[in-house]
């Protein structure tokens, strides 16, 4: 597994500026592509994951799009456990 810093880039979320983790997903052609996911509850990007390069280059439409799907999610998921 790579260990260098352009391996396991440190990415802030760019909803709530949490550190944002990192997987290493194994390529297909050799070496890893670093994936990142928000992990903070309260984000409203949370467990959105994203290669490095998909994620800086998402526009304020496409996060938009992230956000409203984790509201209509939180949204069902609050409604069928009845919290």
């Amino acid at each position: 597994m790579p260990e260098s810093a352009a391996a396991n880039p440190q990415v802030a979320c760019r909803e709530c500026g949490q550190t944002m983790a990192v997987i290493q997903q194994p390529s297909a052609s050799g070496g890893y592509i670093p994936l990142v996911t928000c992990w903070q509850r309260s984000c409203l990007l949370y467990g959105v994951t994203l290669s490095v390069d998909q994620y800086n280059n998402l526009t304020e439409e496409h996060l938009d799009a992230y956000r409203e799907m984790n509201r209509v999610s939180r949204a069902k998921y609050l409604k069928n456990n009845g919290e």
